[in-house]
């Protein structure tokens, strides 16, 4: 981590996959994916640039020097039961590791946040038994409550 200054904002996914970042996406998966030998990384840039292009996907990054050091993603949908309200949903939430020890996550999260449209519905999933500490805790340190719990199998 260095003192030089952190800057934040949306980019576009294309920006980031010229800059790289299909191999930080590869590592974080190494990092965090508990079931990788059942469900290898396989990700579809054509449909995620779709989505971007209709507005159901954005990423919202941080960079140090001009360097990627950390991306939040947001996924946007209107559910049929609740038609009228928009949802963001995040998709990966991903920092450096040597950034993940300062303020550099919260201060991207609470950028990330104040950048989104309102009125919507903000979701975020934690992965549990990460060793890095909770995003809980910072998520709550922003505001947000924990409200469900998902579990997870894979059926074969």
């Amino acid at each position: 981590m260095s003192d030089t200054p952190v800057t934040f904002g949306w980019e576009s996914l294309n920006s980031l996959l010229s800059d790289g970042v299909a191999t930080l996406v590869r590592e974080h998966w190494k990092e965090i994916a508990l079931d990788q030998e059942k469900v290898p990384l396989a990700i579809d840039w054509r449909a995620m640039l779709e989505e971007e292009k209709i507005g159901r996907f954005r990423v919202f990054s941080a960079r140090r020097n001009g360097e990627l050091i950390g991306y939040v993603a947001f996924k946007s949908f209107r559910p049929e039961r609740y038609s009228t309200t928009l949802y963001i949903n995040d998709d990966v939430f991903w920092l450096a590791p040597e950034e993940r020890k300062g303020l550099t996550g919260y201060r991207m999260l609470k950028a990330a946040i104040a950048a989104l449209p309102r009125p919507c519905k903000l979701q975020f999933k934690e992965k549990i038994g990460f060793q890095d500490g909770r995003v809980g805790t910072l998520l709550e340190r922003l505001g947000l409550q924990p409200v469900e719990m998902l579990y997870s199998a894979f059926l074969e």
